[in-house]
């Protein structure tokens, strides 16, 4: 009797057990994309689709804003020949009085930088991040109008016939463009479309007019700022030695497993974040918001301290000023990632040490950079040690 009351027993752990294993396996066969199926090569395009096969994924307006940045770069870049227009950069950065080379970006008034940056700071600080950039402008500009001298100690001009920095060897594009992959593009991902407000949008009706839901396309919105690609990081098929990845998108691909880093799992985390919100996963889907935000703070780190490690082995004066104006853009960066380990007011305090001698960055020792990149990496967890190859 004993004996049959501990089989029935046992019959039963065994057929709950089954129970569940099968309730888990009938979970998993009625998702409507079953997350074992996605792959670092997934096409994100074609991964979601309406019913009748056209794709799902729209991101525009991201596309739109990253070919702003680009013009503006490359315009910035001109001052080591020219004298630059610091009115022109205004415009580009307020898409006004059609600065844009690209006709069909400046018929895209609805669409700025200016508008996108720091957009989740509060209003007063907000501001205060977008007068910086309007006042690195008028430094450019300054510094371009000493393009034909060799720059000195207290005076600007080119470095190696190529790097224009200004009396303190401060290269203001670098902080321009490094600024503005933390403030506009990290920002964007991390706290906007990634963020409480965003990831509460309507996810059962379709946008009038469209074939996919608020929710899903702010989630791709957040995909459209790291990259316009099918998948990440994408080479380029022309040249293996090449990536089809600009500005943030370029930067995190570098930070590879040899310093802890893995550009395809972020791209993992946003293409399950998108598949978890088709299944209405929600857990699933924070869970990849997490890794998203984790990954892309991590790797802007890195990315400062290669460049201030960067700076101790150039070999000559322009390479060292072009490594410090870079990892001091993504040190002003790193205040964006989400709950930032280097806040607004730690980053600005590194950004001082760095920028506020006397000469600037001629004043500059290794002591002074190690200080600054030694805090970052005992804040962030990234090995102070680390070089990537930018």
């Amino acid at each position: 009797m004993k004996k049959q009351l501990l089989l029935t027993a046992g019959s039963l752990v065994l057929l709950f057990s089954a129970c569940k294993k099968d309730t888990k396996k009938n979970d998993e066969a009625n998702l409507k994309i079953k997350y074992s199926t996605l792959t670092s090569t997934s096409h994100y395009f074609n991964t979601f689709k309406d019913d009748a096969g056209a794709t799902t994924v729209n991101f525009d307006g991201q596309t739109t804003r990253i070919k702003m940045l680009s013009e503006l770069d490359a315009y910035m870049k001109k001052g080591t020949t020219s004298t630059l227009d610091v009115t022109k950069m205004e415009n580009m950065f307020r898409n006004t009085n059609a600065p844009f080379t690209n006709a069909a970006l400046n018929s895209a008034t609805d669409k700025t930088i200016i508008s996108k940056t720091a957009q989740s700071f509060s209003t007063a600080n907000a501001e205060l991040e977008r007068q910086r950039f309007l006042s690195y402008f008028a430094k450019l500009k300054a510094a371009s109008e000493h393009y034909t001298q060799v720059a000195t100690s207290g005076t600007a001009g080119l470095l190696e016939s190529k790097y224009l920095v200004n009396e303190k060897g401060i290269e203001y594009n670098q902080l321009v463009q490094k600024g503005l992959i933390g403030a506009m593009l990290l920002d964007q991902i991390s706290n906007i479309y990634l963020g409480t407000e965003k990831m509460a949008a309507d996810n059962e009706a379709l946008i009038a007019g469209k074939n996919y839901t608020a929710l899903a396309h702010n989630w791709d919105e957040a995909y459209g700022y790291l990259t316009a690609n099918e998948y990440y990081p994408k080479p380029d098929p022309a040249d293996a030695t090449k990536w089809l990845e600009v500005f943030l998108g370029s930067y995190a691909r570098q930070v590879g497993p040899s310093v802890g880093g893995d550009p395809s799992a972020i791209y993992m985390a946003l293409l399950k974040g998108r598949a978890a919100i088709v299944n209405k996963d929600l857990t699933t889907r924070n869970a990849q918001i997490t890794a998203v935000r984790s990954s892309l703070e991590k790797a802007i780190a890195t990315i400062a301290i290669s460049y201030l490690n960067k700076t101790k082995t150039a070999t000559s004066n322009g390479a060292k000023m072009h490594s410090l104006a870079e990892g001091v853009g993504f040190v002003y960066s790193l205040r964006f990632a989400f709950n930032a380990k280097v806040n607004a007011t730690k980053s600005q305090e590194l950004m001082d040490a760095l920028m506020n001698k006397p000469n600037g960055f001629w004043d500059l020792t290794n002591a002074d950079i190690d200080a600054v990149r030694d805090q970052i990496a005992t804040l962030t967890g990234v090995d102070k040690a680390a070089v990537v190859n930018h």
